[in-house]
Parts: structure tokens; C-alpha cells; sequence
């Protein structure tokens, strides 16, 4: 602040200008092209990408926070192996007969060391939403663990929970079906 007011004086000094504010204003204001582009693209800090920049709409230029289509980049997933875990109703237990399917899922995983590993839970529509939503979410975590402790790194387990969605068997809402109670494990490349 105390070189503003210098500069101000210094202009006041040297010019015919009327007043210490007239002054102030002119020292303050951009000299340059580069400056004023500078002061126009000033980033408005408290909306990081979620905002624009200053003067951007104004003056024309393309947002850089906002992502074209043509600016991603999406590299194709391929699904290597897949393989289905069933679930009893109601339960988020992984069955006995269903261990040796997840052993070989886990020697596959270890064996190809795929990018990702997809660990969905779905249910069946018996039930609220919200209910089904939590016992997805827990069918699919009791997988994730039991692949890592059989040795898969856990960092390559992406879990998610589809709750009565995706049907594998398409049913009324309220309808228990074995094959809508499962657990889906993907391997991406």
C-alpha cells in the first residue's frame, strides 16, 4: 500500500491530475495489454472450478475449468473375467459353496494383476430401497475383504453398491429371487 501512495503522489507530482484519489485510481489500473488480460483473468479463489474466471464470459475465451467432451480422454474398459457370488436372503455372508468360486477369483486377480477390480453388490426388490442400498454395500465389502485376506491388494478393489438395480432377473418391487441376491466381480483392464 505505502508504494500506491507513492506512486499516487509521484503522480499527483507530475501531472495536472485534480485529486489524490483520481490519482490512486490511475496507479492501480493495468498499463499493459498483458496486465489487463492478467487483471481480467484474475481467478476468483473462492470457487475453484466450480466458479469462472473473472471476465471469461465477458471477453469471450473458453472456460478453463469446464471439460469438453473433446477434451477427455476415455480409454475403453475392457472386462477380463467375471464371476458371480449368490447370496442367501436377507444375509450378506458369503456362502461355503460360493469360497471356491472367490478362490479362483483371487488366484485369477493375482495370476493377470489387472488394472481394477469391480466389486458390485446388488439384492433383490424385497425391501426398501434404502435397506437394499446398505445390504448391497455390505455384500459387497464382505467379498472385498475376503479377496484381501486371500492376498489381492486392496488399493485395486473398487466397491460399489447397486442395491435393487441392474437386475439380473427382472422382477415386481417386493419379489425375493436368488439371482438378483449377488455380487459381481470384475476384473478391468
Amino acid at each position: 500500500m505505502k508504494f500506491l501512495a507513492l506512486t499516487a503522489t509521484a503522480l499527483l507530482a507530475t501531472t495536472s491530475i485534480a485529486s489524490a484519489t483520481e490519482a490512486l485510481n490511475l496507479a492501480t489500473q493495468p498499463k499493459t495489454i498483458q496486465e489487463q488480460r492478467a487483471y481480467d483473468y484474475e481467478f476468483n479463489r473462492d470457487e475453484q472450478c466450480q466458479g469462472y474466471y473473472l471476465g471469461v464470459k465477458r471477453l469471450g475465451f473458453k472456460d478453463p475449468c469446464k471439460k469438453d467432451d473433446d477434451d477427455v480422454n476415455v480409454t475403453p474398459m475392457t472386462v477380463l473375467s467375471e464371476y458371480v457370488v449368490y447370496f442367501d436372503f436377507d444375509d450378506a455372508e458369503v456362502r461355503p459353496q460360493d469360497e471356491r468360486i472367490l478362490r479362483q477369483a483371487a488366484r485369477e486377480i493375482t495370476k493377470y494383476n489387472p488394472r481394477e477390480v469391480r466389486v458390485a453388490g446388488y439384492t433383490d426388490t424385497r425391501g426398501s430401497m434404502a435397506y437394499n442400498e446398505e445390504l448391497s454395500a455390505n455384500r459387497a465389502d464382505n467379498v472385498s475383504d475376503y479377496l484381501t485376506d486371500l492376498g489381492v491388494s486392496n488399493f485395486v478393489v473398487d466397491e460399489e453398491a447397486m442395491g435393487e438395480t441392474n437386475l439380473a432377473v427382472p422382477t415386481d418391487d417386493g419379489v425375493r429371487a436368488q439371482a438378483n441376491r449377488r455380487v459381481l466381480v470384475q476384473f478391468i483392464r
